[in-house]
């Protein structure tokens, strides 16, 4: 009786995965139910291929109800449908269309004069973001919980990089930030650097490499653009290029060798966060590092942590399709942020910046610098794009998600402190170079340090990087400055070089 229970219970948890036959079942069965002469409004991915026994009258093409890759995988003897599409002068044409390309035709239905296919006459062929193909199945997406028992039942890591790799995936909403700031996509650094002679970092890529694998051709940045299929019973070969143009694509390196350096062909894509990087780093962790520099998660993998590995799971990669209609869904419902939602985690990251410089001290002061790891000219924005993506992970902005990124940050700061004390004996100029840094953007005197790191936090978290004078006055006053001495202060951070004020009342950090 247990045995059974237990059945039930498993039968109960099991989400249906959407499977390349259930598209294809719904779309034979949509245009078997089109009468002649009707109105109809279909969508597919064009071939660009043209059908058997096809007139001269106009151009003809295939339109398939799969994407390129679940096409590609089906089997010699599976079933395959399609539609034909006949477009005149008078079709009209709008959008990104071109063979693989997700488009939406409207026209009129009629019959082939060739077998059992169907045709439409276009009245118009719309090219269609490929994320659309996926949200028209919301009834699949995955609950939050569902997505991470998915990952924790195939990828073993410990709990703060395996959120992080969850979140990754969701991609980052547009952020709307200062003219310095990159001008980056919505892709993501999820980086692991090695500490010393650490194999883990092996085992972790082949678990991200399994990830990959299970993904769809569309959805991995990979160096060929271009997919050959041929159709064992029309006897016809397609070649099609990737119709996701967007930049939710995931790239792990497929050979050692990117472990230690980005192929040069993907270097554009991840450094321009162009795509969702799952990086591996198979060299020592350093803190001047650019990749580190710029990515939202730069982890150090430590040597007496357990190894990760992952574990074949027949459900997680049914489930992959799931998975990509419940990002894609996220993603539509967070396709930019604005500043308002930023203002909470504001606070929590000035917090974070005061316990980082009370637990660490020197070693904090010395990482957050320009050419450190976790410089603070850079770390606000990083953490606003963590911020958003976990963002959309939950579906909406959270105090859940500001935690997230503290905690998150904790981790990181803690990781390479660590390693910073090995460096000291490994790598003794690279923190000649830190401290050498460290010195030239501190002033000497006590209070005036103290001053100029307000006004650096401050700055360094305005999304316009511009601060107040009367904010950067209140935050003196705040930490304990009379007000004649902070408005000195002002004048000889003004006068000395530090601060830039390019019009009246505005001031800018000169770095």
């Amino acid at each position: 009786m247990e045995r059974e229970i237990l059945e039930l219970l498993m039968l109960e948890r099991t989400r249906e995965p959407l499977s390349p036959g259930r598209r294809l079942r719904e779309f034979q069965l949509k245009i078997q139910r089109i009468k002649n002469g009707e109105d109809v409004e279909i969508a597919g991915f064009l071939l660009g291929r043209k059908p058997p026994n096809a007139p001269r009258d106009a151009a003809y093409y295939l339109l398939s109800p799969l994407s390129p890759s679940e096409l590609a995988g089906l089997g010699r003897d599976e079933f395959r449908t399609y539609l034909v599409i006949r477009a005149t002068e008078g079709t009209r044409v709008s959008g990104n269309v071109r063979p693989g390309s997700y488009v939406v035709v409207n026209g009129i239905a009629d019959a082939y004069r060739w077998g059992n296919l169907r045709m439409i006459h276009a009245a118009s062929i719309e090219g269609r973001d490929y994320s659309e193909y996926w949200k028209d199945y919301r009834e699949f997406a995955l609950s939050r919980r569902e997505v991470v028992d998915l990952f924790e039942r195939t990828i073993y890591v410990r709990k703060d990089m395996m959120k992080a790799l969850i979140y990754s995936l969701y991609g980052v909403p547009y952020i709307l930030w200062g003219s310095e700031a990159p001008q980056w996509g919505e892709g993501f650094e999820y980086t692991v650097y090695k500490y010393g002679e650490n194999m883990g970092l092996l085992a972790l890529w082949k678990a991200l490499k399994y990830f990959q694998s299970s993904l769809p051709w569309e959805v991995r940045l990979r160096k060929e653009t271009v997919l050959e299929i041929i159709d064992p019973a029309l006897d016809i070969d397609f070649r099609i290029r990737n119709p996701n143009w967007t930049d939710m694509r995931y790239y792990t390196p497929s050979s050692r060798r990117g472990l230690v350096r980005v192929p040069k062909w993907s270097e554009g894509h991840i450094v321009n966060k162009r795509a969702i990087g799952l990086l591996p780093r198979d060299v020592e962790a350093n803190p001047t590092d650019p990749l580190a520099k710029i990515s939202e998660t730069p982890f150090v993998l430590m040597p007496w942590e357990e190894k990760p590995y992952f574990e074949e799971n027949r459900e997680f990669r049914q489930l992959i399709p799931n998975l990509l209609v419940t990002i894609f869904i996220n993603r539509e419902r967070y396709l930019s942020m604005s500043h308002e939602e930023l203002s909470r985690l504001r606070d929590e990251h000035l917090k974070w910046r005061r316990w980082g410089r009370r637990e660490y001290r020197e070693t904090f002061e010395k990482l957050t610098t320009p050419s450190g790891v976790l410089h603070l000219g850079m770390r606000f924005y990083l953490d606003s794009r963590l911020f958003g993506a976990i963002t959309r992970f939950y579906g909406k902005v959270t105090d859940r998600a500001v935690k997230d990124v503290r905690e998150i940050d904790d981790t990181i700061l803690n990781e390479w402190s660590l390693f910073f004390d090995e460096l000291v004996k490994k790598r003794p100029e690279v923190i000649m170079e830190l401290e050498k840094e460290y010195e030239r953007y501190i002033p000497y005197d006590v209070r005036a340090q103290k001053a100029l790191r307000i006004f650096h936090d401050l700055v360094s978290t305005s999304p316009l990087g511009e601060v107040t004078r009367e904010e950067f006055l209140s935050e003196l006053l705040k930490n304990g400055f009379n007000e004649r001495d902070a408005l000195n202060l002002i004048e000889k951070f003004i006068a000395t070089g530090y601060i830039y004020e390019p019009f009246p009342g505005k001031l800018i950090l000169i770095r």
